[in-house]
C-alpha cells in the first residue's frame, strides 16, 4: 500500500504544479481555467455516489479502482494534445465521470490495511507526500528542459504503474471488523445527512470545511502562475513544491502522536494555524523566497491536517457509516464548494490578480481556525477506530 501512494501521488505531483501554466500557454483566462474546475467538480459531484455503490456491491471493487486509474491516464495523456478549451473540457467531463471514486476509493483501501496491520494513517499516507515531492521536482527538471508535456507523460506512467501495483495488494477482512461491515452494507443518505445536521462537532468540521475550500480554492489552483509572474521558472517550481512535500513525511507521522496524546481536535486546530501563519507570509511579503518558507511551513500543515482529517471524521460516525461520511466529505462537499469556488477564484485572478487569493486564503485559515475553536465541543477524545496502538 505504501509503493501505491508513492506512485498514485507521484503521478499528481508530476502534473499538478504546472497543470496551470499548460492552461495559459493554450490562452485560456483565469475564468475559462475556472470553468474548466467547475465542470470537473459537477460531473464528479454526480457520478462518485453511483460508482461508490457500485464499488460497495461488487466483490472485487480493486478492478474499478485500476480501471479508473488507466482512464485517468489516458484522459490526461488526450488533455496534454489539445489546445482548444472545448475539447479541453470534453476530455476533463469524462475523466471526472469515470476517475471521481479515485481518491475515496484509495482512502479506502488504506483504512483496510491500517486497521489489519494497527498502523497510523500517517504512517502510509507519508509515501504519498514523498512520491509528490520527488515527482514534482524530477517533472520540474525535465518541463524546463524540453516542455510542459513531459509533466503529463509522467503522470500517465505513474498512474498505470500505480494500477499495476494495486494488484500486487492483500488485505484480507477480518471477521466482525468494522471496515467488513461498513464494505458489506449500503447506509442511506439520508441518514448520513441527518447524523452530520445533529451531530454539533460534524457540523462545526463541515462549515469550516467549506469555508476553507472555498477561500483557498484560487491560491493552489494559481500559485505556479504566481511564482512564474515573481520570476521563478519550471525547474525551480517543481522544487518549491519537493520542499513542501517532504516536509509532510515526518509530520505526518509526529501527527499519529499528537493525535493519540491530544486528540484530532487540538491536531486540526494545529493545522489551520499553521497554514494561517504560512499563508500571512505570502499576503505580507510575496516573494520567490517567500514561497519556499510559505511551502515548508505548509508541509506541516498537511501533515496535521491529512491525518487529522480522517480522524476527525472516523471519531464521531456511528458505527457502519464511516465509509459513507468519508465519501460524503472528501468527494460530494468538496464537489458542491468547487462548483463555486473555481470560477470565483478565476474571477478573481483575472480581475484583482494573484496576490489577493492569498488574500482570501488567509481570511479562509483564520475562519475555519475559529469555526473548530467554537464550534466543537472541548471533551476528552475518543480513541480511534483505525488505530489503537500506543
Amino acid at each position: 500500500m505504501r509503493l501505491y501512494y508513492l506512485l498514485y501521488f507521484g503521478g499528481m505531483g508530476a502534473v499538478s504544479p504546472f497543470i496551470n501554466l499548460f492552461y495559459i500557454q493554450n490562452h485560456l483566462s483565469g475564468t475559462e481555467i475556472g470553468l474548466l474546475g467547475t465542470l470537473s467538480a459537477l460531473v464528479g459531484l454526480i457520478s462518485a455516489p453511483f460508482l461508490g455503490r457500485w464499488n460497495d456491491n461488487l466483490r472485487q471493487p480493486r478492478l474499478i479502482l485500476q480501471l479508473a486509474l488507466i482512464i485517468n491516464a489516458a484522459a490526461y495523456y488526450f488533455l496534454s494534445q489539445q489546445t482548444v478549451f472545448l475539447d479541453m473540457a470534453i476530455i476533463i467531463a469524462f475523466n471526472a465521470l469515470v476517475t471521481s471514486c479515485v481518491n475515496p476509493q484509495s482512502q479506502a483501501q488504506a483504512l483496510v490495511v491500517v486497521e489489519e496491520a494497527g498502523l497510523g494513517y500517517g504512517n502510509i499516507r507519508m509515501w504519498g507526500s514523498l512520491g509528490y515531492a520527488l515527482a514534482a521536482v524530477s517533472s520540474g527538471w525535465f518541463i524546463q528542459r524540453t516542455s510542459l508535456l513531459s509533466g503529463f507523460y509522467g503522470f500517465a506512467l505513474l498512474t498505470v504503474a500505480s494500477a499495476g501495483i494495486l494488484q500486487l495488494i492483500r488485505s484480507p477482512r477480518k471477521a466482525g471488523t468494522q471496515a467488513t461491515v461498513e464494505r458489506s452494507e449500503t447506509i442511506p443518505m439520508g441518514r448520513v445527512l441527518l447524523e452530520m445536521v445533529r451531530n454539533r462537532e460534524l457540523l462545526a468540521f463541515l462549515i469550516a470545511l467549506v469555508v476553507m475550500w472555498l477561500a483557498t480554492n484560487g491560491a493552489s489552483n494559481f500559485e505556479a502562475v504566481y511564482l512564474q509572474e515573481l520570476g521563478a521558472n519550471s525547474s525551480l517550481i517543481g522544487w518549491i513544491n519537493m520542499v513542501g512535500a517532504m516536509c509532510e513525511i515526518p509530520m505526518m507521522l509526529g501527527a499519529d502522536s499528537i493525535l493519540r496524546r491530544r486528540g484530532s481536535t487540538f491536531t486540526l486546530l494545529a493545522g489551520f494555524f499553521s497554514y494561517s501563519l504560512s499563508t500571512a507570509l505570502i499576503v505580507i511579503h510575496p516573494s520567490v523566497a517567500s514561497f519556499f518558507i510559505y511551502r515548508i511551513i505548509n508541509g506541516t500543515s498537511m501533515g496535521l491536517y491529512a491525518v487529522a482529517f480522517t480522524y476527525f471524521i472516523v471519531e464521531r460516525t456511528p458505527a457502519k457509516q464511516t465509509a459513507t461520511m468519508l465519501a460524503l466529505y472528501s468527494v460530494t462537499i468538496a464537489g458542491v464548494v468547487g462548483l463555486v469556488a473555481a470560477p470565483l477564484s478565476g474571477w478573481v485572478f483575472d480581475v484583482a490578480g494573484a496576490h489577493w487569493l492569498y488574500v482570501m486564503s488567509l481570511a479562509g485559515y483564520v475562519t475555519a481556525f475559529a469555526v473548530i475553536y467554537l464550534g466543537v465541543t472541548h471533551r476528552p477524545q475518543r480513541t480511534s477506530k483505525l488505530s489503537s496502538h500506543p
